[in-house]
């Protein structure tokens, strides 16, 4: 999922405020799991939700399929993206591939300002007793955008943003959260960037996505 998608844009008028409310109040429900993956969504129901019409409706799910989490076919409505199994861990091996490379390119010249004020929310995420797991997507995309932006490749960076709404999409599916070892392995990455080291940062970076994929498989086989 990429930053954009927890920050909806300034609205500039009144049709894009509602346009924008919608696409807020509709992300909401999908990354709460209110709409799961596979469900259509109904147009007239959610303007009824919502008490607006269904011109912003329409322009919020055009922006959501935009950015991968809903998808359309011909003359027929939208649903909310499915990710399967194969897909999920094809994914998970190409990000290790590309977030390693990014990685490592970004670690000699990361901004150490952006990193600090990272490393404090994940600090803050890994002490606390009761985790809202969207600040934990937050922090997250916080992190791994920062280093696909400051890998200086403008194209992986993009890729790895559309890998990672399809990931994200997957672990929406109800499966456990990772809260706390996702705050510790994140720490483990950016202590890496700290010291500078592309080889240290590669490894982190590699063992997380390795980790979390391991994780994801472990909860799958209990079912």
């Amino acid at each position: 999922m990429t930053a954009e998608i927890l920050k909806p844009r300034a609205a500039t008028s009144g049709g894009v405020n509602l346009a924008n409310m919608a696409y807020r109040a509709i992300l909401d429900m999908i990354l709460d799991r209110r709409i799961p993956s596979g469900e259509v969504i109904v147009e007239d129901r959610l303007a009824t939700a919502l008490s607006i019409s269904r011109t912003p409706i329409r322009e919020a799910l055009v922006r959501l399929e935009s950015e991968g989490l809903v998808r359309k076919e011909a003359n027929r409505p939208y649903r909310v993206r499915e990710v399967s199994n194969r897909e999920y861990f094809q994914s998970m091996r190409l990000r290790e591939i590309l977030e390693g490379e990014a990685i490592a390119l970004a670690a000699p010249k990361i901004d150490q300002a952006r990193l600090q004020k990272i490393k404090a929310e994940m600090l803050r995420l890994r002490d606390e007793t009761k985790i809202r797991v969207e600040d934990h997507w937050a922090a997250d995309e916080d992190l791994h955008t920062l280093i696909a932006e400051s890998s200086g490749n403008a194209v992986m960076a993009q890729i790895i943003r559309d890998l990672r709404v399809t990931t994200r999409m997957f672990e929406l599916s109800g499966l456990p959260s990772r809260v706390r070892p996702d705050c510790e392995e994140h720490l483990a990455i950016i202590t890496a960037l700290e010291s500078g080291s592309a080889a240290e940062a590669r490894a982190a970076m590699e063992l997380h996505i390795r980790s979390l994929a391991n994780d994801v498989l472990g909860e799958i086989a209990k079912l």
